[in-house]
């Protein structure tokens, strides 16, 4: 900030802040934060969306040496209020008039965003190291979120590795794609701003369609972009063609070898990272070039990666293990949970050298040349579309439900051949919920990622000789088995129209216009498969409207009503789309 403070630090749509003004924004911030008099070494909640603000309260509360504690206000309210609850906050920070309705009843002190904007400069706070930087929460096993607690020096030693392998400089620009509730959103607002470049953050909505991202990055400047390999497919689909001087991050889940062929065919560089939550973002990262096998290659700065047996035996390259990682990057541990610290956190000597390790739960092999492959989970955790699910979480909260007797939760392939996750009901005497009463229930719970997209229902759930649940018997589910009992068939052609869409894209052979697409399969990949393939039919409606209006019901009635117009030029074909994208023009 004060080598470059006239240089612009965050762009979000039409607004930009320089260094100077963001660090002006974010004292006036921390001043206020101060005035509540929460001390230091807390934690203070961020309760704001993706924008300029919400970097500018992160940083503030690092100023007053307390760790964030961010919380996405489009997650499920139940959910935002059990971390509230979990991680003992001493403020939240929020834009609305009134506290949010899921932190009410906490008596917490609260700070509405403008009333930050009186300016000031806060009081100078001494921070280690070893203090807090952010809490973060995933899934937990037991059914509550776990906070993973990061320190400062991981996450320098971390943003200053990635400054250097792939490389940021001072004139790049990163476009950021990831809610703060995930931590490689850490990546995406800090390693530009430590190197004096410009993040610029897309709206969410821009995120679940293809179409806008393309029409972003087809504007120039982005150098930078980090996403999961679903949503860098999205991407591809939506017509984008990396090209010479683009750099590309792709982590979160396993990249596939046919994806990371086609984001390099045309000259970009693509970088594949690993790393878990307890490790600070990315701990592992591999240069993938065109028909090279896709590993995560070697450690980040500072950081060790030991693939161990059983006995904790450092095992031979070749052989399978669990990979654990060492070093600077390793979490503090849970918050306020000693007991799961202790089991994921251990000192383990490994050739001589004893050192504090993590225990990943990832199955790993080290190859020949030294480079690491990984082969998947030993234990009851999933990747789905880069969000990390304990299955026992989800598990939880559907025994918690009305009517269910027992339930168990799985990933298994879809009609389409790609990955859902599936809930195995089993009923209550007397009761019959229907699935979209089960979505429905549970996603007031769990956020939309950590609900079912396919229901079995079972008289039993399978067990093992020792009485304990046989995931691996769980049937997969037939397409079937999404459709509820009460089927209403399209009737205007509009309606006409848009199931044989569905249909296709879901690979169902009939729709029902009042099942929600959630219920019947779809992620953020089908959303806006399913837009670009009604825009290719002449239906002028984006992938947000898929979310705004979730049956073919309620879209048919908005497109008919308005024409699906936006107020704004009709947007091309699908082949347009893609056309212009190769030229760099839309």
């Amino acid at each position: 900030a004060a080598a470059r403070p006239d240089a612009i630090a965050l762009e979000y749509g039409d607004q930009q802040i320089s260094y100077a003004g963001l660090m002006a924004g974010s004292d006036a911030i921390a001043k206020a934060l101060q005035d509540l008099r929460i001390g230091t070494g807390g934690r203070v909640a961020v309760a704001l969306p993706r924008s300029i603000e919400g970097v500018a309260a992160l940083l503030a509360v690092m100023k007053t040496g307390n760790a964030y504690v961010p919380l996405d206000p489009a997650q499920p309210p139940a959910r935002l209020r059990m971390i509230l609850e979990n991680a003992d906050v001493a403020a939240v920070i929020h834009d609305q008039e009134a506290l949010p309705d899921y932190a009410t009843g906490l008596d917490l002190p609260a700070l509405p965003l403008d009333k930050a904007e009186i300016g000031g400069t806060p009081a100078p706070v001494e921070t280690s190291g070893t203090d807090s930087a952010y809490v973060m929460f995933t899934s937990g096993s037991t059914g509550t979120p776990k906070g993973v607690e990061i320190g400062h020096r991981a996450v320098v030693n971390l943003l200053t590795s990635m400054a250097r392998e792939p490389g940021f400089a001072d004139t790049d620009v990163l476009l950021a794609v990831t809610t703060v509730m995930f931590d490689i959103s850490v990546l995406e607002m800090f390693l530009p701003l430590i190197r004096g470049g410009r993040t610029v953050i897309a709206a969410h909505e821009d995120v679940l369609d293809g179409f806008k991202l393309v029409h972003r990055l087809n504007k120039g400047d982005i150098t930078h972009m980090q996403a999961t390999p679903t949503l860098w497919r999205m991407v591809l689909e939506a017509g984008y063609a990396p090209k010479p001087g683009f750099t590309m991050l792709a982590g979160g889940e396993p990249l596939p070898a046919d994806l990371a062929d086609q984001l390099t065919a045309g000259g970009a560089t693509l970088w594949n990272v690993y790393g878990p939550t307890e490790t600070t973002i990315w701990s592992a990262i591999s240069r993938i070039d065109p028909g090279t096998p896709v590993t995560i290659g070697h450690p980040v700065a500072n950081t060790t990666l030991h693939v161990l047996g059983p006995q904790d035996q450092l095992l031979p390259p070749g052989t399978v293990g669990e990979l654990n990682i060492g070093g600077a990057g390793l979490a503090k541990g849970y918050f306020r949970r000693a007991d799961l610290t202790a089991e994921a956190f251990r000192d383990v000597t490994v050739n001589g050298r004893t050192e504090r390790l993590y225990r990943t739960g990832d199955l790993a092999r080290r190859l020949a040349d030294g480079t690491l492959q990984v082969l998947g989970r030993n234990d009851g955790q999933i990747k789905l579309r880069g969000f990390r699910i304990e299955l026992g979480e989800v598990e939880t909260a559907l025994r918690a439900l009305d009517g269910v007797a027992n339930a168990a939760a799985a990933l298994r392939p879809s009609p389409r051949g790609d990955a859902q996750l599936v809930g195995y009901i089993v009923c209550e005497a007397g009761c019959d919920p229907a699935p979209e009463t089960l979505s429905l229930a549970l996603s007031d719970r769990l956020p939309g990622y950590m609900v079912p997209s396919a229901w079995v229902f079972l008289s039993a759930l399978p067990q093992t000789a020792n009485g304990k649940l046989d995931r691996k018997a769980l049937p997969d589910p037939q397409a079937a088995a999404t459709v509820t009992a009460l089927h209403s068939e399209p009737k205007s052609a509009t309606e006409q129209q848009m199931a044989g869409i569905w249909c296709e894209v879901l690979g169902l052979d009939t729709v029902s216009t009042t099942q929600t697409l959630f219920a019947l399969g779809a992620d953020s990949l089908t959303v806006f498969r399913i837009a670009a393939r009604m825009i290719d039919a002449g239906l002028n409606v984006e992938a947000r409207h898929l979310l705004q209006y979730p049956t073919i019901a309620q879209l048919a009635a908005f497109a008919d009503s308005t024409g699906g117009d936006r107020g704004g030029p009709k947007k091309p074909s699908l082949k347009a789309y893609r056309r212009d994208a190769r030229r760099g023009t839309t």
